[in-house]
């Protein structure tokens, strides 16, 4: 994660200089910002060996402010299609939704009945490969097909899609005029109602996986209430570090025997 890091520092410091000689390092910042979605707990509990914890808090929100987080998952997310050999604007996207708890205290947050959840709702939008393309925080208690509005600032960055799967959540049909709307074909997945217990849909398990990659990140398991468009900042800060570290760590291809 290290290199990760590093090269994400060198990519804030392009598009966000030191005005000054005497202003702190981006490289120590980011670090420690990594360390807390890490390992979780308050910022008070950062340890000596980084910055003060002051110096990191005021940092991120200025970041944050700047959308820097999500533009770099955007890019992130192009870099991953070239990887590939394919071209960087994807024309098929998932989305869907996760609730997550939140802990007491004074912010926005409701009540998921379904999932009897107490907090927050991510709704998320993946390409082909699993990478984050856009990302965004509502209230838990409201419904799936009510959340796709949340995605209209993300979705402006992917004017190539041309197609979306989702899942029986959001059959309404305000969501298919949200689809119409930024020119994508609906596509539901449903399960078989003959099958028992949880079953992975077809081709939804990408999202699944997208999803799980997030408990990694201990300070993702659970919300802060607060400012949401915040919350989905830092979501998209752990998504462009795991997306570079796989990016300059690949995982080996094994070709089967014959």
């Amino acid at each position: 994660m290290t290199c990760a890091v590093e090269e994400m520092a060198r990519w804030l410091e392009r598009v966000d200089p030191p005005r000054s000689e005497r202003v702190t390092p981006v490289l120590p910042v980011v670090g420690a910002i990594a360390w807390h979605l890490r390992v979780g707990g308050p910022w008070r509990a950062l340890p000596g060996d980084f910055l003060v914890w002051r110096t990191v808090h005021g940092w991120l929100p200025r970041w944050l402010d700047l959308g820097l987080f999500d533009w770099l998952m955007c890019d992130v997310a192009r870099l991953w299609r070239r990887a590939a050999g394919r071209k960087p604007e994807p024309s098929l996207g998932f989305i869907d939704t996760q609730s997550v708890k939140c802990i007491p205290v004074h912010g926005t947050r409701g009540y998921d009945t379904a999932k009897k959840v107490l907090g927050h709702k991510r709704i998320a939008l993946f390409n082909v490969y699993g990478t984050w393309l856009a990302i965004a925080m509502v209230p838990a208690s409201r419904q799936e097909c009510d959340t796709l509005p949340a995605l209209d600032a993300g979705k402006a960055d992917w004017s190539s899609l041309r197609e979306a799967i989702l899942d029986r959540g959001f059959v309404a049909e305000r969501c298919r005029v949200w689809q119409n709307g930024h020119g994508i074909c609906h596509h539901v997945v449903e399960r078989d109602p003959e099958q028992i217990g949880r079953i992975v849909l077809d081709r939804r398990w990408i999202v699944e996986r997208s999803f799980g990659w997030l408990a990694y990140w201990g300070r993702l398991l659970r919300d802060r209430a607060g400012c949401l468009d915040r919350r989905h900042g830092r979501i998209a800060f752990a998504a462009v570090l795991s997306g570079v570290e796989a990016l300059l760590n690949p995982m080996p291809v094994h070709v089967a025997a014959s």
